[in-house]
Parts: structure tokens; C-alpha cells; sequence
């Protein structure tokens, strides 16, 4: 019986060692595999980093000349990131598609044997602590990948028709270096967490074989030889994916010196593996890079740190030098203490040259080499940073060319940014060495005059002046001289920012352009053509804002038939509201939305408030005879608001008929040849026209055969004073019979008394307009 027991009993400890052995066996094959397939995840990571910054910098290539080479190649280079997002996706669905994972991975360049490993450890441990801090940021690269895609396809729209427009052209710059900024945080925290899965796994691999070596102990007449053979097998597989990962890997003795590096490494640094053995990192890296992350190789030592991760120069063995990414993560012994380190080195050379050439084009003008507007906002920031902390003076020209639209229309944009590129070398051969000149937009240059008063400033702007002036353009036969405008402002400590002293100086420039082109004009804090300029910008600013809050409204004021009886006409008035809600003169703001490019935008407000009230009343509409509409020169000017017109009638459903464009003399007469195909154009649709403010130019009559007008509105100075003055009365009378014998209805307008207005319908005048007829009031009032 006892015999039977104790066969029992070995029997039972053989099975429960046999068991036990099967256990650990299993154990270190998992390890293994797991690291292994942790390594090829680093391994496919450099890939796609690698392609990810290859598509950045093929993109930026696109951006600044258009070469549809850069566009392949950069969909090329993406087409490795979005093969890996396309397997994560398979592996991340409740079914798993291999097929599809496997196809996503080749695609992404991973090395075909370790494909089934990684799409093991993803689909089963991707949620375990470190690979899942992996898992996510690769998850979260997804939208700047696509980001990156998409990017790519406004670029290239952005080039269809051509070079894209500076604005446009700094935006797509600018979104391009955010999105690679981004990727490459995203690419050192997944480098960061398969580091720290790695250096776990290796410490887990550790305590095991601890383990095992006791087990062996006690089993090694059963299951030594077994052991050893697994033992050599992980040996094997962790030194081929050592021996063939991407990115130098190489073992690190507490001296810091080399014990193994694998030919990556060898690549990278350009020697031997036999040359790297013993080698110090001291003797590699560049003598000033040393000390970099110094401090913290000291704690890893200790066991403080975990892992480190720096970027440093090292040298290459013909001279150069290399710019790395260094992760240094330390293998612990029995005792827990560091015995060795493990060093993963990716060359980023590529990045930095392209991060630093990114950088330097982001504050470049492509076209002349100049700083753009950005780099120039920072010269004149650390200006006017000196000005306040020391007693030096600085000045700031802008200069814009004179005329540079007549050489872009008549040659093309190829002869303009041949002559910007001539003009860009005119202006820095008569610059001080340490003035800064920069291309700020179109054919528009700010110069930073250093340690420069204002007459000396004045001197070197009339220098500039007169070079340009010589300066004789040719272009396939045709010439052109050159001109430009200069504004000239001082950089003054009291200033509150960069953009008040480029406002000054832009004003300064627009001062000069007023005097007639071709000269210099000088502001400083007395100057009051400059205040009476930024006074009329601020009421731009105003007059936006006025927009936004709804503060504008609308007059009418009767125009009484004189010789018939007719359908009610009258005209419509812009008036605006201060921010007290006080009524503001249009004198006060129409000038400065006329000049500073903005009463078109008024016009498309005036016009969208007629056609929506007269839709809202339309019984009022239909006793109407007309709603004169005043209309600015800009609006006419602008290709889309002639159909803005007719697609706001269609909207509300009110006949063209129904309103009477009133467009001023100077303004049609100004711009004749996009005024008579706008008028035109309406005219066919119903819409009617009065010439504004008749007889003040000098040539209205040689021009109203061209213009189809129906009415003409007599300036008010020849009918103020009709009565007591011969020659107004004969004026008058010279437009109403000319334009009564060209078919055109004549209308007066300050008609201030009765007397006036029978005086005028018996020299047979159609219409009277004026305060003796009927004050401006509230639109609604008439209703």
C-alpha cells in the first residue's frame, strides 16, 4: 500500500512539475513574443515617422513652386501611415479582418515575418498598461494623418489656378507646421511608451529567468535540455530583431561604453560594429551636446529614472555630424540595481534640416528672399523692445511701388515677380548692412532704419525714391519705369505696439500716394494729415462695427413728379447710430467708407433691408413707382455684385422694376467701362438708373451717350440758388434740354422752397427732390 502511495505521490510531483515546467515554458515564449513584437512596432514606428516627415517637407515643396513631383511623392510617403491606420482599424474591430490588418501592416512597410506577432500582441494586449498609452496616441495620429491628406488636397487646389496668394499661401504654411508639430509629439510619446513597455518587459524577462534557473535546479534531469533549447530559440529570435531593427539599438555597460551596437547603429554613425565595441558615448558625441541630458543619465544610473529620452549631435565617423533621438532605458539585476543599459538611436537628421528650412521659409518671402511679414513684425517688436529700455532711435519706412498693376495686367505675373525680384536687389544695394528690408504682401516693402533719426531716415527714403525711379524694367520687348511711394515714421517709445508704428506708416505711404505718387512724406506725432487719416480709419473700424451690431437704418424722402401725375418715387437714405445711439451725419462716416474700401458693404446692406421690406409690403410695392438705391463706385467695380443684385430680387420675389439704381457722375464716369456693362446688364433685367449729381464733372455730356441712364438728378449747386443766378438757371437748363432730347427724364434736386420748384417745372423739368418738398423720415413711416 505504501509502495502504491509514494508511486502516487512521485507520480503527482512529476505531473505537477511537468506542469509547473509548462507553465514557465509558456511564460518565456509569451515574453518573448511580446518583446519581439514590441520591437517591430518600434521598428515600423520609424517608418512611419520617417514618411510622415518626408510628406511634411514634399508638401511644403508643393506649397512654394508647384511641383506636381512633390505632390506624388508626398501621397506616396502617406500612403505608409495610412496602411498602418488602416490595419489598426481591422485589428481594432470586434471581428478581426487578418487579412486586412496583414495588408494594412505590408503596406506600411513593415518587415513581413513579424506582421502575425504584431497583429497578436495588438489584438490581445493592446489594453494593458503601457501598450495601451501606445495604442491611443496612435490612434489619435489618425486625424492629423488625415489632416495631412487633406491638406495635400488644398494644397494642390490652392495651385490650380496658380501660385497661391501670400495670405493664403502663409495659411496652408502655417496649418502645415502645426500638423507636423503635432505628429511629431504624437511620434515621441508612442516612442516613450513602447520604451517603457520594452524596459518592463526585459525586467519581467529578468525576475522569469531567475525563476527558471531555480526550477532548473530542482527539474534538470527532466527538463533541462528542454529549457536550454528555449532558452537558445529566444536568444536567436531577440538577436535577429536586434541585428534587423530599423533603428540603432546597442548595449551600454555603466561606463557608458559599447558593449554590442547592431548595424542599424553601425549605419547611422558610420563605422563597423567591430569599431563601435568599446567605444565611449563621450567619444561620439559632439563635444558641446555632452552635458545634454547629463543629469539625467546620472539618476537612471541610480534607479531614479526609469528612462531617458534627448536629442543631441553626435559625430559621424567621416566628420559630420548626425543629429539624433537617444533613448537610453537600463536593464536591472538580480538585486534591482542597473547592470547594463539599452540605447535606441533614430537618426533625425532629415527632421531637423527639414524643421530648421520650415522655419526659415515660415519667416521668408519666397519670391525675394526677404523676410516676410512675420519675420518682419519680430525685427520691429525687439525694436521697439530697445527704443523703451535705452535712448536709441529707430525708423520705419513703408514703401509701395507705384503702378505695379500695369505691368501684372499687361505682361502677366511671371513680368511682376521678375520686377518685385529686380526691385527687391534696387532697395538692399542702398541699405546699411544692418538695416532690415522685408516683403510685406504684393508689391508693398517695410524697412527697419536702425539707430536712424528722422532726417536721416527722410535722406535714405528719397535716396530709395530716386534708385527706383531710375530703375528701367523690360519685359519681351515692352519697358517700364518704376516708381514708389514712401511713408516715413519714427519708432517712438510711447507707441503701444508694432501694429501702430506699421499703421503710421502705412497711412504715411497712402499720405504720399494722395501728393501724386513718386515721393516721400514724413509723419511724426504733430502730423495732421496722418491724425485726419487714422481719424477716418477709426471710423472704418466703426462703421464695421456698427454693421455687426445692426445700428443702421433707413430714410426715405419724397421725389414729386412736376408736370404729371405719377406713381409715388422716392429715395432711400443710409443713416448709422453712434454706440449711445445718438444719429451720426452720413458726412461723417461715407467718406471714410468710400475710401478705406468699404461702402460696398454698406451698399449689399442698404440693398438686402429694400428688397426684404418691399417684400414684406406689397401692397405698398405695387402702388410704387420706384425706390431709388444709391450705389458707391466700389460695388459696381466688384464682378459678383451685379449677380448679388439679381440672385437678392429672386430671393424676395420683387421685379427688378420696382427699384432705380442712382450711381454718381463722377463715379460711373471714373470706372465708364465696368459701369455701362453693370448697367447694361441690370437694365435688361427691369432695373432702372439715375446719374447722380449731373453737371458736376467735365465731360457729362461726351459721356451720356455711353451710359444707359433713364434719369439724370441735377447737382444740387446749380439749383440752390436758381432763382438769383443766371448762370445756374442757364446750367440748368443746358442739362434739362440736352437730356430731354436724348430721351432722358430730368430730376432736381436741393429744392429747398415753392418758388423754386414752379420755377423749375416751368423750365420743364420732370421731378423736384428737396427739403421745400419733403423732409427725410423713417422709411416705415411712408408706408
Amino acid at each position: 500500500m505504501r509502495g502504491l502511495e509514494r508511486r502516487f505521490e512521485v507520480g503527482a510531483l512529476l505531473a505537477t512539475l511537468f506542469l509547473i515546467f509548462g507553465l514557465i515554458t509558456a511564460f518565456v515564449i509569451f515574453l518573448v513574443q511580446v518583446q519581439g513584437a514590441a520591437t517591430a512596432y518600434m521598428a515600423g514606428q520609424s517608418q512611419w515617422s520617417r514618411a510622415q516627415l518626408g510628406s511634411v517637407f514634399s508638401l511644403y515643396r508643393y506649397l512654394s513652386h508647384g511641383n506636381p513631383d512633390d505632390l506624388s511623392g508626398a501621397r506616396e510617403l502617406l500612403d505608409i501611415p495610412l496602411g498602418d491606420m488602416r490595419a489598426r482599424r481591422a485589428m481594432d474591430a470586434e471581428e478581426l479582418d487578418r487579412q486586412a490588418a496583414a495588408d494594412g501592416l505590408l503596406r506600411g512597410e513593415n518587415y513581413p515575418d513579424d506582421i502575425p506577432g504584431m497583429i497578436w500582441l495588438y489584438r490581445n494586449f493592446s489594453n494593458f498598461p503601457y501598450l495601451r498609452d501606445a495604442a491611443d496616441v496612435w490612434r489619435e495620429s489618425d486625424e492629423y494623418i488625415l489632416a495631412l491628406v487633406d491638406l495635400a488636397d488644398r494644397i494642390e487646389q490652392a495651385w490650380h489656378e496658380g501660385p497661391p496668394p501670400a495670405r493664403e499661401y502663409a495659411m496652408l504654411l502655417a496649418e502645415l507646421e502645426l500638423i507636423n508639430a503635432r505628429n511629431y509629439e504624437l511620434t515621441t510619446r508612442f516612442l516613450q511608451a513602447f520604451t517603457d513597455a520594452g524596459r518592463a518587459l526585459r525586467q519581467t524577462l529578468t525576475l522569469g529567468s531567475v525563476f527558471v534557473i531555480t526550477l532548473f535546479a530542482l527539474m534538470a534531469a527532466l527538463v533541462g535540455w528542454r529549457l536550454i533549447l528555449l532558452i537558445d530559440q529566444s536568444r536567436r529570435r531577440f538577436q535577429s530583431i536586434f541585428e534587423h531593427a530599423a533603428v540603432g539599438m546597442a548595449e551600454v555597460d555603466q561606463r557608458g561604453h559599447l558593449i554590442n551596437a547592431n548595424t542599424a547603429m553601425a549605419d547611422i554613425l558610420g563605422y563597423s560594429r567591430q569599431e563601435l565595441r568599446g567605444k565611449s558615448y563621450q567619444s561620439l558625441t559632439l563635444e558641446e551636446d555632452v552635458d545634454i541630458g547629463l543629469e539625467q543619465g546620472r539618476a537612471l544610473l541610480r534607479g531614479e529614472e526609469e528612462a531617458v529620452t534627448v536629442e543631441q549631435r553626435f559625430r559621424h565617423k567621416d566628420g559630420g555630424i548626425v543629429w539624433g533621438r537617444l533613448t537610453v532605458s537600463t536593464i536591472n539585476g538580480k538585486r534591482g540595481l542597473p547592470e547594463s543599459m539599452i540605447a535606441i538611436l533614430e537618426d533625425v537628421s532629415e527632421s531637423r534640416r527639414l524643421s530648421v528650412e520650415l522655419q526659415y521659409q515660415a519667416a521668408h518671402d519666397a519670391l525675394t528672399d526677404l523676410i516676410n511679414r512675420r519675420g518682419f513684425d519680430r525685427e520691429l517688436a525687439k525694436a521697439l523692445r530697445t527704443v523703451r529700455e535705452s535712448h536709441v532711435v529707430h525708423s520705419v519706412c513703408f514703401i509701395d511701388m507705384d503702378q505695379f498693376k500695369v505691368v501684372n495686367d499687361t505682361c502677366g505675373h511671371a513680368a511682376g515677380d521678375h520686377m518685385l525680384i529686380q526691385v527687391a536687389d534696387l532697395l538692399k544695394e542702398n541699405l546699411r548692412e544692418g538695416d532690415v528690408l522685408a516683403r510685406l504682401g504684393g508689391d508693398e516693402f517695410g524697412l527697419l532704419l536702425r539707430n536712424c533719426d528722422l532726417n536721416a531716415a527722410t535722406h535714405v527714403a528719397e535716396k530709395l525714391c530716386h534708385a527706383m525711379e531710375a530703375l528701367v524694367f523690360e519685359w519681351e520687348g515692352q519697358t517700364f519705369s518704376a516708381s514708389c511711394s514712401i511713408g516715413v515714421v519714427p519708432v517712438e517709445r510711447d507707441m503701444a505696439d508694432i501694429n501702430v508704428i506699421l499703421r503710421s506708416a502705412d497711412l504715411a505711404c497712402y499720405i504720399a500716394k494722395e501728393k501724386g505718387r513718386n515721393r516721400v512724406h514724413v509723419s511724426n506725432a504733430q502730423d495732421e494729415q496722418l491724425r485726419h487719416r487714422r481719424g477716418q480709419m477709426e471710423w472704418v473700424n466703426r462703421i464695421r462695427q456698427a454693421l455687426d451690431d445692426n445700428r443702421f437704418f433707413l430714410e426715405a424722402q419724397y421725389i414729386q413728379a412736376l408736370q404729371t401725375d405719377e406713381p409715388v418715387r422716392y429715395e432711400v437714405l443710409l443713416r448709422m447710430r453712434d454706440e449711445h445711439g445718438e444719429s451720426v451725419p452720413p458726412g461723417a462716416f461715407i467718406p471714410a467708407a468710400e475710401r478705406f474700401d468699404i461702402a460696398y458693404r454698406l451698399d449689399r446692406w442698404v440693398l438686402e433691408q429694400v428688397c426684404r421690406t418691399l417684400a414684406d409690403h406689397p401692397q405698398h410695392r405695387a402702388s410704387l413707382g420706384a425706390c431709388h438705391v444709391n450705389l458707391s463706385g466700389q460695388s459696381f467695380d466688384r464682378p459678383d455684385f451685379q449677380q448679388l443684385v439679381l440672385d437678392t430680387l429672386d430671393y424676395y420675389g420683387v421685379p427688378a422694376s420696382s427699384l432705380c439704381f442712382e450711381i454718381t457722375e463722377t463715379a460711373a464716369i471714373r470706372r465708364i467701362a465696368d459701369a455701362t456693362e453693370f448697367m447694361a446688364a441690370l437694365s435688361r433685367k427691369g432695373c432702372q438708373f439715375a446719374l447722380d449729381d449731373f453737371g458736376a464733372g467735365l465731360s457729362s455730356f461726351a459721356y451720356l451717350r455711353r451710359l444707359p441712364v433713364e434719369y439724370l438728378k441735377v447737382d444740387g449747386i446749380f439749383v440752390r440758388n436758381i432763382l438769383s443766378d443766371r448762370t445756374d438757371m442757364a446750367m440748368v437748363k443746358a442739362i434739362t434740354d440736352v437730356g430731354q432730347t436724348m430721351g432722358k427724364r430730368i430730376i432736381a434736386e436741393f429744392v429747398e422752397s415753392d418758388d423754386v420748384a414752379t420755377h423749375l417745372k416751368r423750365m420743364g423739368l420732370d421731378f423736384g427732390q428737396g427739403f421745400g418738398i419733403h423732409k427725410p423720415e423713417r422709411w416705415e413711416n411712408l408706408f
